[in-house]
């Protein structure tokens, strides 16, 4: 009894081994891939005009309601109660002006920055994604991870398995299906 477990032991070892053997896993870094594209870099530098925009008038507004402040408690003690109590109305009123422009604008979930990143890099990302599918495709492989610099669940991965400048090259020649030159080795 013992032979016959050891036996269908040995044969499901030998199959999943034989399976695993036909798997071709490789990975790809986006992080590098939209660092060396060009019309990714022109994206990125559009948004950054735009934050900075969005940045220079919460600044300003900040600064106004500093001023304010400030021009308040050096003159409260010489106010009459109504124009006291108009001025702190009003400085109430820019601090709030000021919190909604900051949540409209830099939301992590819900901000026009973050509406407007996802809208520019869509089609970039989109085409991106195709010719990953077309180089794994090319080379057979079975799966493609993202070893992205910051967040990675790759922990492991050989340099002659990744794909990143094989697409960068098909990237910057218009997606052609020609043989690619890569700085990783051929895993064929």
């Amino acid at each position: 009894m013992k032979k016959i477990i050891f036996l269908a032991v040995l044969v499901m070892l030998v199959a999943s081994m034989s399976t695993a053997q036909s798997v071709r896993i490789a990975y790809v870094n986006s992080e590098t891939i939209l660092r060396e594209l060009p019309e990714a870099q022109q994206v990125k530098k559009d948004l950054e005009g735009t934050i900075k925009i969005w940045q220079d008038e919460l600044e300003r507004m900040s600064k106004e309601l500093q001023d304010g402040l400030d021009d308040y408690q050096k003159k409260q003690a010489l106010l009459d109660p109504k124009v006291k109590a108009d001025k702190e109305k009003g400085l109430q009123d820019l601090q709030q002006r000021a919190r909604d422009y900051q949540y409209q604008k830099f939301d992590q979930r819900e901000g026009e920055a973050v509406k407007l990143r996802e809208k520019k890099f869509a089609p970039i990302q989109e085409r991106v994604m195709k010719v990953i599918e077309r180089v794994a495709k090319e080379g057979k492989f079975n799966f493609v991870f993202d070893k992205l610099e910051a967040a990675t669940n790759l922990l492991y991965a050989d340099a002659k398995f990744d794909l990143t400048y094989k697409v960068i090259d098909q990237l910057k020649t218009g997606g052609s299906t020609a043989p690619a030159s890569t700085k990783s080795n051929d895993t064929k």
